[in-house]
C-alpha cells in the first residue's frame, strides 16, 4: 500500500494489514467487493491502456470524491496501482495548476517508495479532459 495523502492510499484489496473505510476499485477486470465487513465499496472499471472513454475517468473521480466526503481512509485499488495512481492524480488535479508531471513529481517527493508508472493512455486522457468542469466538487 502507498499512502498518497492523509486520506488516500493506492494498492490492491489483497492486503488486509490496513483497515479502510472505503474502497474504490478502478480495474475493469478485478471483480467483486474486497470482502471486508463495514467497508463501502465502489467500482468504476478502467482498462489499463487505451480504450477508456473520458466519462469513465470522470466517473472514477466523482466516485472518489463521494467516498472521500464520507470516509477518512480510502483505498483506490487495481492490479498494479497504475490505474489507481492515474485516477488519484486526476482527482488531485481538480483546482490545481500542477498538471500531470507536476503532480507526479509532488507525489514522488511525498512518498518514500517508487510509484507505479501509469500507461501513456491515462496521461493522454488526463490532458484531454477539461477538469475545470469538475472544479466545484467539494
Amino acid at each position: 500500500m502507498i499512502r498518497l495523502t492523509e486520506t488516500i492510499w493506492i494498492g490492491d484489496s489483497s492486503d488486509s494489514s490496513l483497515r479502510f473505510d472505503a474502497v474504490l476499485n478502478v480495474a475493469q477486470d478485478l471483480r467483486g467487493a474486497c470482502g471486508w465487513p463495514d467497508v463501502e465499496y465502489m467500482q468504476v472499471g478502467l482498462i489499463d491502456g487505451p480504450g477508456n472513454p473520458p466519462s469513465a475517468y470522470c466517473a472514477a473521480v466523482l466516485a472518489l470524491e463521494a467516498l472521500l466526503s464520507r470516509h477518512t481512509r480510502v483505498l483506490v485499488c487495481c492490479h498494479t496501482r497504475a490505474r489507481s495512481l492515474a485516477v488519484v492524480m486526476m482527482y488531485l488535479n481538480i483546482g490545481s495548476e500542477y498538471g500531470w508531471d507536476g503532480l507526479l513529481e509532488l507525489l514522488r517527493e511525498r512518498v518514500d517508495v517508487d510509484l507505479p508508472v501509469p500507461h501513456e493512455a491515462h496521461r493522454k486522457m488526463f490532458d484531454q479532459i477539461d477538469w475545470q468542469l469538475l472544479d466545484n466538487l467539494s
